[in-house]
């Protein structure tokens, strides 16, 4: 092994060993802060709460399988995904289905806030409780209908746990098309169509420009801030994954090339590692603090519920306190 390849080997694995175990707690307790958020009263009559509620829970999934299994490996050799033909292909299965659920509900939170910010009653008709509901059912059913060929095509060579021959050649096409083209570019559109509708309001709102008997469109904080949210949530979920594609592309163009150098397979398999796990998982696991960093009254969402969490144990604790110096007393 050369000194470039060892370098990157060891790059790789103080990642895992040492950045993976804090990304992974950060991410679970993100996610989880998010989930429980959005689950709370004032945030479950919002379709726009849902998804991103829905989003965090596929990201939990991501997450733990994702950089829980990669951990795995290293601290308790031999890795059971290259031995395992069924924990290769479950492994494979659940990460690709909940990255597709993960961004294609992120699309429809930017479809949801769209309509809602629209001038059109019929168009903001379509964001509701009920058909967002239905909507998050079917993206889930979409989403492991879609992936099932990997638990059916993933297979271990040389032990590796990975795509191979025609399968790998249209799983990266696969890749490219789904996360490359298909989903950022819808979310940049409805990205840019929501400004759009902002615009539109604002202009509707000075003095002197409403016009009488049209039906204005004036939104919450609220719902200000879940738009907030979202644009942001797309702007950096599309910088952290565009090597992702990028990567599987430069698989295809090169893959017939034979007489690879020992360094150039080792970078190769770096950026692979980069792309595909680094910067891939890190977007599910900075979310949740992205929230807190642009949000204000998001911050405040999280004071108050941890503020309520202090508040019980303190009163738990006072409570034990008073039945054991009763107890004291009594006897």
């Amino acid at each position: 092994m050369s000194s470039l390849s060892s370098t990157l080997s060891s790059i790789q694995q103080n990642l895992i060993r040492y950045g993976f175990p804090i990304s992974l707690v950060l991410g679970n307790l993100g996610n989880i802060f998010s989930i429980t958020i959005f689950c709370h009263k004032r945030h479950r009559q919002n379709p726009c709460s849902l998804y991103l509620m829905s989003a965090a829970i596929f990201s939990l999934i991501g997450i733990n399988w994702g950089i829980g299994s990669n951990m795995y490996s290293l601290y308790y050799p031999p890795d059971p995904f290259t031995k395992s033909l069924f924990l290769c292909r479950l492994r494979g299965y659940l990460l690709q289905s909940s990255s597709l659920i993960y961004k294609i509900m992120i699309l429809f939170a930017s479809i949801d806030r769209f309509a809602l910010s629209s001038s059109n009653v019929k168009i903001r008709s379509f964001s509701n409780k009920q058909l967002s509901i239905k909507i998050i059912i079917g993206i889930i059913l979409f989403g492991m209908l879609i992936s099932i060929h990997l638990a059916i095509y993933e297979t271990i060579e040389n032990n590796r746990c990975f795509f191979f021959g025609t399968y790998g050649f249209f799983f990266s096409i696969y890749q490219i098309c789904i996360f490359g083209f298909i989903l950022p570019i819808s979310q940049i559109g409805f990205s840019f169509l929501i400004i759009k509708n902002l615009k539109t309001i604002r202009m509707r709102v000075q003095p002197g420009l409403i016009v009488e008997n049209e039906p204005q469109n004036v939104l919450s904080k609220r719902d200000m801030t879940l738009i907030k949210l979202v644009l942001f949530e797309i702007i950096i979920g599309i910088m952290l994954t565009t090597l992702y594609p990028i990567q599987s592309l430069y698989s295809i163009l090169t893959n017939d090339i034979l007489n690879k150098s020992q360094d150039r397979i080792a970078i190769e398999s770096f950026l692979n590692f980069i792309g595909l796990i680094v910067l891939f998982y890190l977007n599910y696991c900075i979310t949740f603090y992205l929230y807190i960093f642009i949000s204000k009254p998001f911050r405040q969402e999280v004071k108050q519920f941890l503020f309520k969490i202090i508040k019980k144990e303190q009163t738990t604790s006072i409570a034990m306190t008073i039945v054991q110096q009763r107890r004291l007393n009594h006897n």
